[in-house]
């Protein structure tokens, strides 16, 4: 039996004064088990659904807040919802017909390409939007040529993602356009995932971190500039281009905000709300 993962792109597109910014969306964490609520079927002999989770490192807190469950459809019956259709439809895409899936993102990448050097832009790929899956380990071959992963065969674009693994154990050596960035994880069952040591290492290793907050903490914070010496910036502005991350002397802390509307477990620090939180988690 064939199965048809297609949709009508594989990454979402943004555009802003200075950058496009193409995005890739998954089904985040283990959510492909809800596939067949969406109609979607699979060869349950090639994949076993319960074994799948794109985001193995995933917190109490990042699973409450995660992206993937917010936004346009998000109440909708399973089988109207079809942004959520189509990021199900991608990753089974991605985990089963390999070679289909690096040859639409090739040709979809090339067509942000030509789109950026005709309207003098710059051109960012995101990849893990709402997963995090290990991309410089992902090979393939396209046209009889292998290659160890897609920062290889588009060597002049800039990857970036944000990962809760631990970089400087497991993701230190990853291609030079692709930049890596530590995400806060917070509390995980009560246990503190992630000290203000934890994260000075990582800053000390030019590693940068981001850190979930609420308007009101973001804001704060930015208005420091600075956190013991630590550069802040908004990761709004570093997603869309407007801020360099390359040649910095330490890592730099992106501040995101969670957005109104944002599913929050209060026991899980994750998401920074209050003043406390700082000292406590940042200190």
């Amino acid at each position: 039996m064939q199965y048809n993962y297609n949709t009508t792109n594989l990454l979402s597109k943004k555009i802003n004064e200075t950058t496009i910014v193409g995005t890739l969306y998954l089904a985040a964490q283990k959510n492909i088990m809800h596939a067949p609520m969406y109609g979607i079927e699979h060869d349950k002999n090639a994949l076993n659904l319960n074994k799948v989770n794109l985001c193995k490192n995933a917190t109490n807190g990042c699973v409450t807040a995660c992206i993937y469950h917010n936004g346009l459809f998000q109440n909708s019956h399973f089988s109207k919802n079809k942004i959520k259709q189509a990021r199900i439809k991608r990753t089974f895409k991605f985990l089963l017909q390999k070679e289909q899936f690096f040859e639409q993102l090739i040709k979809e990448i090339n067509a942000l390409k030509r789109k950026a050097k005709k309207e003098n832009l710059k051109l960012l790929i995101q990849l893990n939007k709402t997963s995090d899956i290990l991309w410089e380990k992902e090979n393939f071959k396209y046209k009889d040529v292998e290659y160890k992963n897609i920062m290889e065969y588009f060597d002049d674009v800039k990857f970036f993602d944000y990962t809760k693994y631990n970089i400087l154990k497991s993701r230190k050596k990853t291609p030079k356009n692709y930049t890596l960035i530590y995400s806060r994880a917070g509390l995980h069952k009560g246990k503190l995932v992630d000290s203000w040591e934890d994260l000075q290492n990582y800053l000390k290793s030019k590693i940068n971190i981001a850190i979930v907050c609420t308007n009101e903490i973001k804001e704060k914070l930015l208005s420091q500039k600075k956190h013991n010496d630590f550069s802040i910036i908004d990761a709004q502005e570093f997603e869309k281009g407007n801020i360099s991350l390359d040649n910095c002397i330490e890592g730099t802390i992106l501040i995101h905000e969670a957005k109104i509307g944002t599913n929050i477990n209060k026991n899980s620090a994750f998401v920074l709300e209050t003043t406390e939180d700082i000292q406590k988690y940042l200190y």
